[in-house]
């Protein structure tokens, strides 16, 4: 048994991430979703995600930084 891949997905439109993360799930990702970059940092450092996929428009922290 293979282990999960998991993706952090940074994302601020509600419904725009969603769709994403169900989308990710079918593929058997395990998909980690938020809505700042803050919140991305500090996931990020405290799941240690294979792949992010951010945002590069959010609130308070921005994709790019």
């Amino acid at each position: 048994m293979s282990k999960r891949v998991t993706i952090l997905l940074a994302e601020d439109e509600p419904a725009l991430g969603m769709i994403i993360k169900e989308s990710l799930e079918t593929r058997n990702f395990k998909v980690l979703l938020c809505d700042n970059g803050e919140k991305a940092y500090s996931l990020y450092k405290s799941e240690l995600p294979e792949l992010l996929v951010l945002d590069v428009m959010m609130p308070k922290k921005d994709g790019f930084t």
